[in-house]
């Protein structure tokens, strides 16, 4: 979905600084206060304006039309046609999902399987296809290490602005890339910041792919300590390889918070494991 915004409330006044000086300028017999008095009130006319503007923006992007972002209607009748939407199962495998966004990175990818090497579990990959295309070389280690990988997106866009076509291609480039650099073909798809749609699912529907989102979220490195008193069976962890939230400590603070899951029996394990073991 594409959207104009209005233009700004100036774009169409013509008048130079030094027009709007003069028109503030004294004019014969006024005072100082009366200056200042039509300084306040052209001053509060564009707050006004620029409210309006803002609110009509805001106005547009919550009322959209019934057909603004609506899938494309299955070909034909005969065939099951559908994704599931995952946060978590219900945990009676005694299992949870270990997942990793945005990579991969080569700053952080090496230090992530380093790290997941050290607790021998296996994880998820949600990955940029750009990134894959960029690092091919990462992915075939995630796969030599016994890793999944999945999709993210071709780069990190939000799903809601862009159309079906555009959302389709973007996934079709990404799972191309994924297989090229020696991965399976992806079965799991989590788009950017979870937004889930119509056209979203239907994509993931022609792809026979499940979404998965996640239950528990560690962007900080005390979210990432924390893990082990928030996640428990059945939970998808969030985590990322990529970007801007990875750091030193904060991946220290995870590893510790997984050793302390894996102490309490747990089994970590990745997303479509997860999900085989729920069925």
């Amino acid at each position: 979905m594409t959207t104009k915004s209005l233009p700004d409330d100036g774009a169409g006044d013509s008048a130079s600084p030094s027009s709007v000086e003069s028109r503030l300028s004294p004019t014969t017999g006024e005072s100082r206060r009366g200056i200042l008095g039509r300084a306040a009130l052209a001053t509060t006319a564009g707050i006004v304006g620029a409210g309006a503007s803002a609110g009509a923006t805001h106005w547009r992007d919550t009322h959209l039309s019934p057909t603004a972002r609506t899938a494309p209607r299955p070909a034909a009748p005969g065939s099951a046609l559908g994704t599931r939407v995952v946060f978590q199962t219900g945990g009676e495998s005694g299992k949870l999902a270990l997942t990793f966004d945005d990579g991969p990175d080569p700053r952080w990818t090496p230090r992530v399987l380093d790290m997941l090497a050290r607790l021998q579990v296996r994880a998820t990959f949600f990955v940029l296809g750009s990134a894959v295309e960029a690092h091919p070389e990462l992915i075939a280690r995630e796969v030599a290490e016994g890793h999944e990988v999945a999709v993210h997106n071709w780069v990190h866009t939000d799903v809601y602005g862009v159309s079906f076509s555009e959302l389709s291609d973007s996934v079709n480039r990404t799972c191309e890339a994924i297989v090229a650099a020696g991965a399976p073909s992806p079965r799991l798809w989590r788009p950017p910041y979870g937004r889930v749609d119509a056209p979203a699912m239907m994509v993931a529907s022609r792809k026979r792919m499940d979404l998965l989102l996640w239950s528990v979220h560690t962007p900080s490195t005390a979210e990432a300590a924390a893990v082990t008193d928030l996640a428990g069976a059945g939970s998808v962890v969030l985590c990322h390889d990529g970007r801007t939230q990875p750091s030193a400590p904060l991946f220290a603070a995870l590893e510790g918070g997984v050793r302390s899951l894996l102490e309490r029996g747990l089994t970590v394990t990745t997303g479509s494991d997860l999900l085989a073991s729920a069925s």
